[in-house]
């Protein structure tokens, strides 16, 4: 029994640290891209179809600094590099979804488990984008 209450709080404790690690990376990414100029920071975010207060909106959610799109598409087995003009502008609002999206916690947690493939389709916004994407011949 005390050996499940110690395990319990270190899991609790590693949880918090995970968290809180998190929070000064996004934070770090948040500044670096505020960094870049005004100009260059509209024109991204007006790429991916961002305005400013949904980037930092975004930015407030777990794993905000990480890219999760490009991980999640090679653990299914697209690489993200090879898109032609038609399959980019896909990518661009894939992207918008997965910097918005409420399930980055779940997505991480996959990802970091090497299982992302098995599980995707049950949370993740851009299950139907994997899937044209492989269905057109985007894969590995």
């Amino acid at each position: 029994m005390a050996g499940n209450l110690i395990s319990e709080t270190f899991e609790v404790c590693r949880f918090a640290i995970a968290v809180l690690k998190d929070h000064k990376q996004s934070r770090a990414a948040r500044r670096d891209f505020w960094a870049l100029g005004p100009d260059e920071c509209t024109g991204i975010l007006d790429d991916i179809g961002l305005s400013r207060s949904e980037f930092d909106d975004a930015m407030r959610l777990p794993y905000a600094s990480e890219d999760l799109l490009s991980s999640a598409m090679r653990s299914i087995g697209i690489d993200p590099d090879d898109f032609n003009s038609l399959e980019a502008a896909r990518d661009r609002f894939m992207a918008r979804i997965c910097i918005t999206c409420p399930n980055r916690r779940q997505c991480h947690g996959h990802l970091d488990a090497f299982d992302f493939e098995s599980h995707y389709q049950d949370f993740c916004p851009n299950s139907a984008n994997f899937a044209d994407l492989l269905r057109n011949g985007c894969s590995t």
